[in-house]
């Protein structure tokens, strides 16, 4: 995949890059449980169930109609709905905590440029670091999203040492001799050769960061 890095934000620092969806808001979670009024939930699984299960709402065998996609497509590109969506608990406290170990410098989110306003509304809303933030050009398909983000971390790689991310995805796409370093939040184990973390909450996020980056802001 050929990827723009011509007009990519200038970034003042060097250190960590962080995820938006499932990692600092709660994407999923709040479309599940509208998707489940919306388009059933024959499982009978609550949203943490869902969640869990499927972690995104296109593995949902029985949220695949046209309506459900053109559903999902409306709400990926409305600002409106980027400046609703809850956070998740615990991660303002410990990006707070994280920033005092190592500089945070970007976001990068697989979210379309179009939506960039709302996804800076809801970042300053939420109290989150005013900091760039980048976001898939709307010529690049919603399912090729991963795979562009991982063409950004290796073109910023002399400047972005790592990311917190929820995707396990991301990796597939990371060249083997990527050095930097995947704190893959929301998850237990993961099987990879590239220098990933998995991070079951944000707590061990911290400690893994305050682990990883031991003296790096002196």
């Amino acid at each position: 995949m050929d990827v723009e890095i011509n007009n990519l934000p200038e970034l003042n620092n060097e250190g960590l890059a962080l995820d938006i969806d499932d990692t600092l808001s709660s994407t999923f979670g709040h479309w599940a449980g509208q998707m489940q009024k919306l388009f059933g939930n024959p499982e009978n699984l609550s949203v943490e169930e869902i969640i869990s299960k499927y972690n995104r709402a296109q593995n949902v065998p029985y949220w695949q109609s046209k309506e459900a996609k053109a559903w999902r497509k409306n709400n990926i590109t409305s600002n409106e709905l980027q400046m609703k969506l809850p956070s998740i608990p615990d991660s303002k406290i410990f990006i707070d905590k994280i920033s005092n170990i190592v500089p945070l410098v970007v976001y990068i989110t697989t979210r379309p440029e179009s939506v960039i306003k709302g996804t800076k509304v809801w970042l300053k809303n939420n109290n989150f670091p005013n900091l760039p933030v980048i976001c898939r050009p709307d010529r690049i398909p919603h399912e090729n999203g991963i795979e562009w983000k991982a063409k950004i971390l290796e073109n910023l790689e002399q400047q972005v040492k790592g990311i917190v991310d929820d995707n396990p995805n991301l990796l597939s796409f990371l060249p083997q001799d990527y050095k930097g370093i995947i704190f893959l939040y929301g998850k237990d184990s993961i099987n990879t050769k590239l220098n990933a973390i998995p991070c079951k909450d944000w707590e061990t996020v911290y400690e893994e960061v305050k682990t990883a980056f031991n003296g790096f802001a002196e």
